[in-house]
């Protein structure tokens, strides 16, 4: 656990010192101020308009820090050639994947939590009222990230990063539309659809179901039971994709 602790220390340090980092952080900000002249155009929907498109902001950025950075994290260590001066030393492929991912995952954390308290202070600032949801929105997608993260990882493994950004991406979209899937099954157009269907929704992460922003703009509370449900599912697809991930590195020849 020390030597994981180790590379994700060391992984932090440097993703938070990228300057790319820094542009998409400082333009995602940016958009949320933005969002400050669509509230003002808005008839009577200044706040509601402020939270969304501030969340939109906030997913749609981490999505690009995610995938981007997840994916040139492996590639980078092996054409800098670092990874074998690492496993000259005890350390494992496994501690390796998983060091890597949650060096990450700390980044993305101090990247949700200075976009998310940036829009909170702006919205108080425009409603006059704090707002309870935003917090807890902000850190739903936070795990939806998170998984998305891992999911890039598992496909750095095998693809090159260019095609782990893009198959990361992909998979972020049709977690968003997961739901949609399993309704196919209702559709009764044959078992082999019916099938084809929940192999679909078991092997996409339903993103969806930890979404809250229409609860967060006022259009109804959601099903905590639901959401903390689908948000253990999260969690635990997050280790069953970084023990694969595990695996598929353990047995990659360099």
């Amino acid at each position: 656990m020390r030597r994981v602790l180790a590379i994700a220390g060391n992984t932090f340090r440097e993703t938070i010192r990228d300057r790319v980092l820094a542009v998409i952080v400082l333009f995602a900000l940016s958009m949320i101020v933005a969002s400050l002249w669509l509230a003002s155009i808005s008839l009577g929907q200044q706040g509601r308009m402020m939270k969304d498109f501030g969340l939109v902001a906030v997913s749609l950025f981490g999505l690009i820090v995610a995938v981007f950075v997840a994916a040139s994290l492996v590639h980078k260590e092996v054409e800098k050639r670092t990874v074998f001066v690492l496993f000259s030393k005890p350390v494992g492929r496994t501690q390796f994947i998983w060091g890597k991912f949650l060096g990450l995952a700390a980044t993305m954390l101090a990247v949700m939590a200075g976009m998310g308290l940036f829009l909170f202070v702006v919205d108080w600032f425009v409603a006059g009222h704090p707002s309870g949801w935003l917090p807890v929105a902000v850190g739903l997608i936070y795990l939806q990230l998170l998984t998305i993260m891992a999911v890039t990882i598992l496909f750095s493994t095998v693809a090159s990063a260019i095609l782990a950004s893009v198959l990361g991406i992909c998979v972020f979209v049709a977690g968003q539309l997961s739901h949609n899937v399993l309704s196919l099954t209702g559709l009764g157009h044959g078992a082999v659809l019916r099938g084809l269907s929940w192999v679909v929704f078991v092997l996409v992460p339903n993103l969806s179901a930890v979404d809250i922003k229409a609860s967060v703009v006022g259009e109804g509370a959601p099903d905590w039971s639901q959401v903390g449900l689908w948000g253990g599912y999260l969690a635990a697809y997050i280790v069953a994709v970084l023990v694969l991930a595990s695996v598929i590195f353990r047995r990659k020849e360099f």
